[in-house]
């Protein structure tokens, strides 16, 4: 980790032999997210709990959750809309009772301290999102190989309005599966 981190002082934070946490930083630098308590939740797919910090120099945390997990997927676990300030993840949401997509994607804005949903089923771990414009990304393929098999309806280039999402405050997003669903 190039961040000085005291990952002791994440919420729930385990330390566990079998697994790393796993740290990338903004392309601009100006956040580290740490990745940790990486667990399988389901066969060969993971999920971990998140800290998000500010100033590399003395890394202060502005965001940490014990209740709002993401699914982890190596270096492909985030996407960054640096015009729009975003870090972009995915969500494992699965509600049999509802019929909201099973996998969303998550748009973080720590500037604005807000996050929102892009309505997703569980082909979101097969697209990625680029930024296009400020405020503007479309869905690329990540995994087309796969996409290729599965023989789906492809959404490659549908675009996402980020001024059409509903935002959310930061102070939820320990709430995140709640408010989806709500």
């Amino acid at each position: 980790m190039s961040w000085n981190i005291d990952k002791e002082k994440l919420i729930d934070y385990k330390s566990e032999s079998w697994t790393e946490d796993y740290f990338v930083s903004t392309p601009n630098n100006e956040y580290g997210i740490v990745v940790y308590n990486i667990e399988e939740w389901r066969m060969g797919a993971y999920a971990g709990l998140i800290g998000i910090y500010s100033n590399s120099e003395n890394p202060k945390r502005v965001l940490n959750s014990s209740r709002t997990s993401i699914y982890f997927q190596n270096d492909q676990t985030f996407d960054f809309l640096e015009k729009s300030d975003c870090i972009v993840c995915r969500k494992p949401a699965h509600n049999s009772n509802n019929l909201k997509g099973d996998f969303p994607f998550i748009l973080i804005n720590l500037k604005k301290n807000q996050f929102a949903f892009y309505e997703f089923d569980s082909m979101s771990v097969y697209y990625g999102l680029k930024e296009t414009e400020k405020n503007k990304a479309k869905l690329i393929e990540v995994h087309p190989r796969e996409l290729e098999v599965l023989n789906k309806e492809r959404r490659t280039n549908e675009i996402v309005d980020l001024d059409k999402l509903k935002w959310l405050d930061l102070i939820n997003f320990d709430r995140a599966l709640e408010k989806y669903y709500e």
